[in-house]
Parts: structure tokens; C-alpha cells; sequence
């Protein structure tokens, strides 16, 4: 169908462009103008009225979602070389008087390529005018076909094969009468749109009327040859308006066209104003702004209030939606209203643009709403991910003083025992008995310490017995390496956050000692506003990077856990930089929390 379509429409076009060429062509070459103006420069502006319509019809099947306007231009473009085959055809009887009747039937099509600008659609008034005017034609041609016998010497014609009525006078004033008609229905066609024009609002203006030079001057070529008709007038060089303003016309057509287009991809700008949130004021107003319609109103539906708010948050008035001159545009999703939008009526004539409209409001509260949800989405995850970290804090906690209390005093109580028959055995003189038992001691004191090193693995005991301070100048002196220890705040945080920076800096330590080959070591705590901030630097080989399962990865996830960050600079030859940056309540750092009983 498509193909079959392609293919008409292609040889309509080529049989237009051919018809005009030719006449013009074969009008030159005998020399035969009839009554029209001679010469090349006549003969093409005629060519370039019937090109203009004819291209103008192809960008408008391609840009009008209707395909009459680009066949009301190809009608006009054809129909346009009848005045230049009727000259041709004066010695065929039966043929000249159809191309004389036809010869200003191009007008007819012009009209309607007007009325139909910019939807391709008529309204009832349009199918008004168009009745009368073919109307007026049709008796037009019937008269020309009866009435119509010039004298053979005078026109250089044969005798009219179908005038039954013979009448030079009726001929005449036909003739005054059509073109009567047709400059009544150019200057009511004329009349409407400016009365449109001047009676409309902003987007009415430029949107429903984008032709008025063209209809203007139009309406002045239609009585100039009415006058020359009637009167016998030359108009000289004025002659070249009317074709000047019937060839205006579908540009100024396609002109429009391609506006109602401009403003649709501007819509798309509508979008990128609500990409981070649907601000309702600023979309009204980029609304208002994109559509040249300062009076747009948009109402949000309320779901709580079942009902339409305005941009400010107050109730729509009953009725004030439905104000004269004024339509309603309702955008609806699969769950339920999203709003209302209020705009000129003129704007409805173009329903791809309120349908991009549409489309752009429905994306941008999607992406809000995605957006919420995503958002809610990683808030959850963080709290979750939080209270599996402080679940694991309170887990680790209890394992060490199930570890402090129980087995670890059990082992101090058995060392003590141990200590006691040691002494009881030397003291009786069995001395094979107090160096077995002073071995015992010894794996005993060995065990104790593994056992000690397990606790603190767990869970430090010097956080809970000290601070963070403390906690790090403990870690400092046990590293092979000398670290300079700066904690430049005395706040305590909460015991997670203590025990996130306590293993991290560890972690850092240990990979400063056995991987980057470091000679010195420093760590700075400081407190900015809501955030700590842990530094710790090595002057080691660096390249460290972060990497899935390595030491590094581990404590990125540790401080993420915590909603914090880990920023890693290592070049190599320069050493390491690890900063971490955990977010703190300040009602943290007014004491230390405390620790369950």
C-alpha cells in the first residue's frame, strides 16, 4: 500500500511538473499566448509557481500527518498550465472550451490549501466556503461550455462544439460574476482569519495564522484582474504580484508547519527542566515560555484530596478550568490523573504538539517518581546495610566479654592454680613434676595471649576501656612501622563509626608494613561539621588500588557501610593517601554512647 502510494504520488508530481514545462515550452515555440502575458520571463515565473507547488507538496506529505494539503498543491500546480493549454487548443472545438472552463479552477485549490493551514482538516465554515466555490466554478464552467462563441477571426478559434446558447453578453457577465464570487469568498476568507488574528491570543497568532502577506496579496491580484476583466486595465509591472502571492502561499504553509514542529522539539526542553525533580512552578512557567501561551494554567491532582491543586497548592475553583477560549488538556497514566493543563484553544488545532506535551509531562513525573523510588529504595538499603553493621557490633561485643568474662578468666584462674602447685612441687623438692607444670604454665600463657589477640580481633577492648585516641596510639606502637598518630578531636562517636575507623586505619597499617614496602607511616583524625575525616599516608611504592576481595576493597566497604567514602590516591614511587569521610550526628560527638550493662 505504501509502494502503491510512493508511487501515485510520483506520478502525479511529474505529470504536473511535465504539463506545466510543456505548455510553457510549446507556447514559446509557436508563439501562441492567447490573452496571457508573453515573453521568457513570463514563462518562467509561470514554471516557478507550478515548481513551488509542487515541491511544497512533497515536504508537506512528508510533515502533515493529513496527505490533502500536498494533493490540494499538486491540484493547484496542475490546473495552473489550463491557462497556458487553452491558447494551445483553440482548434480543437471540443477541446478549448473544457481547458477555458477549467482555467481558474487552480483557485479553488489554493482557497483550500488556505482554509485546511495548518491541520489539513476543514471545519465546517471552510466546507461552507469550499461549497460555494466549487459551486460558482462549476457554473462558471457550464456557462463557458453554453455560452461561450467568439467570433473564429477575432480568437483565432473554431466554433464551440457544446455552445447551444450562444451569447457574447452572457459570457461577459459570467465571467464578471465568477470573479464577483471569487473575490467575495477571498475577502471573507481574508476577513476570518484576521478577525482570528486580531481577536486571538499569543499561540493563536502564531500558530493558526502564519500567512497574512500571502492572503493579502492574493486578495489584490484577484481584484486587479477582476478590473482588467471588467475595465480592459493593464496593470503593467503590478501583473507579477498575483503570481508573487499565489506562489507565497504554500511555503507560508510549510512555514507554519515546520513552526507548530519547532515548538514540539522545544517541548523536549521540558523534560531536561524536570530532570532532577518536578518543580510544579517552574514547569507552568517553562510550559507557558515553550508554547508563547502566558495564560497556561496547570493543575495537579491531589490523591489525598482527590482533587486539582494549582501550582501554589490551593484548590481549583469549580469552573475555573472551563473558561471561554480556552481548552483542556488531561494527562492520565496507568495510575490514575497526573494533571491538567489549560491552554488557548488555539493550540488544539495541533494535537501532535499537545501530544508531545503530554508524553513530556508523563516522562518527567515518571522520572520523579522513579527517581523517589530509587531514592527511597537506597535509603533503605543504607539503613539496612547500617544495622547489620551495628548488629555485628553488638554480636562482636558480646562474643568478647562472653570471651573477657568467661573463658579467658577461667584460663587466668587455671594460670594462677598452675602457678600454686608449681610452687607446692618445688617446695616438696619434686622437681620433674614443677618442670612439667612450669611447661603447662607456659602453653597456658601462650594460649591466654592467642586468646587475648582473638579478643581484640573481634572486637578492641582498648575502645571500650579507652577512646579512638588511645585505640590508634595502641595500634601505632604495634606496627613495625614508626606511625605518627594526630587525632585533633576529642568527640566520641557512636561505637560503629570508633570501631570502622579503628580497623580501617589497622588494615592501612598492615598493608603500609608488609606490601608497600613503607619506611614511615602517619594517621590525622579531624572533625569537620558533621563528618570525621581519617588520613592515613604512607611513603611506600605506591600503585595501590581498590580491587574485588583485596584489603582495600574491604575497607571501602566498611566505610560505605557506614554511608561514608573512601578516596584513594597512590602513584607510583610516591607513596599512598587513603581518606576516609564518615558522616557524624553532632549530638555524637557531645559524649561517648553508653555501653550496654
Amino acid at each position: 500500500m505504501t509502494a502503491a502510494r510512493t508511487w501515485l504520488r510520483a506520478l502525479a508530481v511529474t505529470a504536473t511538473i511535465a504539463s506545466n514545462v510543456l505548455a510553457q515550452v510549446v507556447s514559446g515555440l509557436t508563439g501562441n499566448y492567447g490573452p496571457r502575458p508573453e515573453g521568457l520571463g513570463w514563462a518562467i515565473v509561470f514554471v516557478a509557481v507550478a515548481v513551488v507547488y509542487v515541491v511544497c507538496a512533497v515536504v508537506a506529505w512528508r510533515v502533515v500527518r493529513s496527505p490533502v494539503p500536498g494533493w490540494l498543491m499538486v491540484g493547484a500546480a496542475l490546473f495552473w498550465s489550463a491557462g497556458a493549454w487553452y491558447p494551445l487548443a483553440r482548434g480543437i472545438g471540443w477541446l478549448w472550451p473544457v481547458l477555458m472552463g477549467v482555467t481558474d479552477l487552480w483557485a479553488i485549490f489554493v482557497g483550500a490549501v488556505v482554509l485546511c493551514y495548518p491541520t489539513g482538516r476543514f471545519s465546517r465554515f471552510d466546507r461552507v466556503v469550499l461549497l460555494v466555490g466549487t459551486g460558482a466554478i462549476a457554473v462558471r464552467f457550464i456557462s463557458t461550455l453554453l455560452f461561450t462563441s467568439p467570433a473564429p477571426a477575432a480568437c483565432g478559434c473554431v466554433q464551440n462544439a457544446y455552445a447551444v446558447l450562444p451569447s457574447d453578453d452572457a459570457d461577459f457577465w459570467f465571467g464578471v460574476a465568477w470573479r464577483a464570487v471569487g473575490l467575495a469568498l477571498m475577502l471573507t476568507i481574508a476577513v476570518r482569519l484576521a478577525v482570528r488574528w486580531f481577536t486571538s491570543s499569543l499561540p493563536a497568532r502564531r500558530v493558526s495564522f502564519v500567512m497574512p502577506l500571502a492572503i493579502v496579496l492574493w486578495c489584490y491580484g484577484t481584484v486587479q484582474d477582476s478590473l482588467s476583466f471588467t475595465l480592459g486595465w493593464d496593470g503593467g509591472w503590478l501583473q507579477f504580484i498575483p503570481p508573487f502571492a499565489i506562489a507565497l502561499i504554500p511555503p507560508a504553509f510549510i512555514g507554519g508547519v515546520f513552526y507548530a514542529r519547532g515548538l514540539r522539539s522545544r517541548v523536549a526542553d521540558l523534560v531536561i527542566v524536570a530532570r532532577d525533580k518536578v518543580d510544579r512552578a517552574l514547569w507552568e512557567t517553562s510550559l507557558a515560555r515553550t508554547l508563547h501561551d502566558s495564560s497556561v494554567r496547570v493543575y495537579w491532582w491531589d490523591e489525598q484530596g482527590r482533587a486539582f491543586l494549582t501550582s501554589d497548592g490551593e484548590r481549583v475553583p469549580d469552573g475555573e478550568s472551563e473558561r471561554p477560549g480556552r481548552s483542556t488538556l488531561a494527562i492520565d497514566s496507568d495510575q490514575g490523573p497526573i494533571a491538567l493543563i489549560e491552554h488557548d484553544i488555539a493550540l488544539s488545532q495541533d494535537d501532535r504538539l499537545l501530544d508531545a506535551v503530554s508524553s513530556a509531562l508523563l516522562l518527567s513525573v515518571d522520572n520523579d517518581r522513579l527517581r523517589g523510588r530509587l531514592e527511597r529504595t537506597i535509603q533503605e538499603l543504607r539503613q539496612s546495610r547500617l544495622r547489620i553493621v551495628e548488629e555485628g557490633y553488638l554480636a562482636r561485643r558480646r562474643l568478647e566479654r562472653d570471651l573477657h568474662d568467661g573463658s579467658q578468666q577461667q584460663l587466668v584462674s587455671l594460670a594462677i592454680s598452675l602457678r600454686i602447685a608449681t610452687a607446692k612441687a618445688e617446695t616438696a623438692g619434686n622437681a620433674e613434676v614443677a618442670g612439667d607444670l612450669e611447661r603447662a604454665s607456659a602453653q597456658l600463657a601462650d594460649a591466654l595471649r592467642e586468646l587475648r589477640e582473638l579478643a581484640r580481633g573481634i572486637h578492641p577492648t582498648v575502645l571500650t576501656d579507652g577512646d579512638l585516641t588511645s585505640a590508634l596510639e595502641e595500634l601505632g606502637q604495634r606496627s613495625h612501622l614508626p606511625v605518627e598518630v594526630r587525632v585533633e578531636t576529642e568527640d566520641r562517636f557512636a561505637n560503629v563509626i570508633e570501631e570502622t575507623i579503628y580497623y580501617c586505619v589497622s588494615e592501612c597499617l598492615a598493608n603500609a608494613a608488609k606490601h608497600a614496602g613503607a619506611r614511615n607511616c602517619a594517621v590525622l583524625v579531624t572533625r569537620r561539621d558533621d563528618t570525621v575525616s581519617v588520613v592515613v599516608k604512607d611513603d611506600g611504592k605506591g600503585g595501590a588500588r581498590f580491587e574485588p576481595g583485596g584489603g582495600l576493597e574491604g575497607i571501602r566497604d566498611r566505610v560505605e557501610a557506614v554511608n561514608g567514602r573512601a578516596e584513594l590516591r597512590s602513584v607510583e614511587g610516591l607513596g599512598t593517601i587513603l581518606e576516609l569521610t564518615i558522616p557524624v550526628p553532632r549530638a555524637e560527638a557531645v559524649a561517648a554512647e553508653a555501653e550496654p550493662a
